[in-house]
Order: structure tokens, then C-alpha cells, then sequence
């Protein structure tokens, strides 16, 4: 198990199973959570199921080690909240579909249909919530929960809180006198945080997709796209402007964390690296194109302020000067004019 922001230590002490065995672990996982189709695809099975159980909301950790799609039956008993510990899934939920990076957290209540696919070495913290809970919720107002929803970057550090006090009551001092009825509230509690965060905004609101002071018309450009490509595609359309980590983060709809997590994983690389190599190799274009062009200008306009950075950035990625890409095109001949 990987080491994380919240102490997880009361969760792990209680692994319920443990098996190399496809078959057994689907079985076990189907009898704890829900039944559901498991489509086993590349790696070897190394399954660990860990379980503790409050009032009324149950929690898990839960890993298959291999790639696996699974496709549970929606159920009109309970929802589940994903907080995704390590690796990618991917989510879709009633038409909606989504990515789950490490460290974020996700609200699924399918009404007609749920898949999923977890990325080899996935592992997870699932909170199996009643739905006789979540109805309670003062937030509805009488109204139904989301069917599904990501929780904003800006909640993150409160859901972590929350988390690690709901695993801390798990050792509590459940003999004292109204121990029972301060774990009833923390589990509202834990139900009207989330309802406030996904309850507002949906996965296929742009507001979801990327909170950021990027333009919602840019946002809804990229609606169904991996955060890292999305905020790829963003960029793309204003490599010259001022990008800070913040801004790059907003731009794929996850934390700053997230996004450093996220892009070593799948770009091998940091986020600023990653704008940095986008800017030099639209730079490396345009002074292939031309011989004409102003390597000073080029520069600024893909965001390098400073000419002898840039020069050395570009030197390293692709082996000669900026002006060397230059003097290799000669100016196209200008065809005689006959009179």
C-alpha cells in the first residue's frame, strides 16, 4: 500500500481478503459491495479487500493489481464514493463519463448503468453510503442526489480532514455514553459535504471540467477529455500567455497535486516542463518553416521572456541553436520575372 495524505492505518489493519485467485476475489468483492460484471485484462491478480464498518457507512480499500473493467449493477440501496488512492479509473456513469486521478474523489448513484476501468495498480477507498442516509441530507432539500459527480479541487484538503476523522472513529471510545449518536452526526456531516460539492456541479458542467479563469467557451471545446489532455489543448491555444502551476491545474479541472502527480505518470515529466516543451517544440515549427522569421520574436510570442533561457531549453531538446534551425533553410528562390 502507498503512502497518503491520510493515515489509513485503521483501514488496513482489517483486510478481510487477500487472494491471487480472479475467481475468489470477484466473488468476495461482489458479496461485500455489489454485484457487478469483472472483465480481467493485463497483469497478474494481486487483490486485497480491507473493510470497516460505522454506523452506517461502510469502507473499504480495495485493489486488483492487474487492469480490470467492471460493471457493477446499480442499486437503489446505497451509492458509492470513489477517492481514488492510486492509479487512474475510468468512470462512466449514466452517459457521464469521467477520469479519476490519484488524490480525487468521485460520487457515483447510477440510475441506469455504471462502468468502470481501473488501470493496473489501482487502488482505491470506497465509502459504501445508504441511501436512507443520503435522502436525510439536509442539502436535497427533498430533492434526489446526483447520479454522478467529481468533487472540486477546492474541497480537497476538508475531504481529507473528514476522511481521516471517520477512520479515526473507527478506534474510538465506542463504550462512551453518546459515542454512537457523535458518529451518526459525523456521518451527515460526511454526506452534506459531499452533496455540496458534486450536488452543484456535475461532470458535464464546464464549471467541473475546469474551475479556472480559462473561458467557458474554451472549456467546452474539451468536455470529455483525460485532465492532462484537456489542459494540453488549452494551452495549445495560448502558449504565450503567463502560465503558472495554479493556472495549468484550473486548466485540467484537478489540483496543483494532482496535476504533478498525474503528468509524472502519464507524460514522465512536470506540468511546468511539459508547457516548457509544448512553447519550444511550436517555436522549433514555426523556425523550421521560414528562415525569414525573428528568433527573438518567436520566442516571445511562445512565452520565453528571456532569449538566453530559451536558447539553452532549445539547444538541449533539439540538438542546435535556435538561429542553426534557421541557417539550415535557405530563403526559396524568387522566380525570375520575364517581361
Amino acid at each position: 500500500m502507498s503512502a497518503n495524505p491520510v493515515n489509513l492505518s485503521s483501514l488496513y489493519h482489517r483486510c478481510i481478503f487477500r487472494s491471487a485467485s480472479r475467481v475468489d476475489f470477484h466473488e468476495e468483492t461482489a458479496r461485500e459491495l455489489a454485484e457487478h460484471r469483472l472483465r480481467w485484462r493485463e497483469g497478474d491478480a494481486d487483490t486485497a479487500l480491507h473493510k470497516v464498518h460505522l454506523r452506517e457507512i461502510g469502507i473499504y480499500g480495495l485493489r486488483y493489481g492487474a487492469e480490470v473493467e467492471v460493471t457493477p449493477r446499480p442499486s437503489n440501496d446505497f451509492v458509492v464514493v470513489h477517492w481514488s488512492l492510486r492509479g487512474l479509473v475510468e468512470m462512466v456513469c449514466d452517459g457521464q463519463r469521467a477520469v479519476l486521478l490519484p488524490g480525487q474523489t468521485g460520487w457515483m448513484s447510477p440510475r441506469r448503468s455504471w462502468n468502470m476501468r481501473w488501470q493496473a495498480g489501482s487502488e482505491q477507498l470506497i465509502l459504501k453510503v445508504p441511501k436512507s442516509l443520503v435522502s436525510a441530507s439536509r442539502r436535497l432539500g427533498g430533492g434526489s442526489p446526483p447520479s454522478f459527480g467529481l468533487l472540486p479541487a477546492k474541497f480537497e484538503v476538508q475531504w481529507l480532514m473528514l476522511v481521516q476523522t471517520l477512520l479515526s472513529a473507527v478506534a474510538g471510545p465506542t463504550q462512551t455514553d453518546g459515542y454512537d449518536a457523535w458518529v451518526a452526526q459525523l456521518e451527515r456531516v460526511i454526506v452534506d459535504f459531499l452533496l455540496m460539492g458534486v450536488g452543484a456541479v456535475s461532470v458535464g458542467s464546464n464549471r467541473a471540467l475546469s474551475q479556472t479563469a480559462v473561458t467557458q467557451e474554451q472549456t467546452a471545446s474539451y468536455p470529455q477529455k483525460h485532465p492532462i489532455e484537456r489542459m494540453e489543448n488549452i494551452i495549445a491555444d495560448r502558449l504565450g500567455a503567463p502560465w503558472s502551476l495554479n493556472d495549468l491545474a484550473e486548466a485540467a479541472g484537478v489540483s496543483p497535486r494532482v496535476l504533478q502527480i498525474a503528468c509524472l505518470r502519464e507524460r514522465n515529466t512536470t506540468p511546468i516542463d511539459l508547457l516548457r516543451n509544448m512553447r519550444l517544440d511550436a517555436a522549433h515549427r514555426r523556425l523550421q518553416a521560414s528562415s525569414l522569421v525573428s528568433v527573438t520574436e518567436t520566442a516571445l510570442e511562445f512565452g520565453f521572456g528571456h532569449l538566453g533561457r530559451f536558447s539553452t531549453y532549445y539547444r538541449e531538446r533539439f540538438g542546435e541553436l535556435p538561429s542553426e534551425t534557421c541557417t539550415r533553410r535557405s530563403p526559396k528562390a524568387v522566380p525570375e520575372l520575364r517581361g
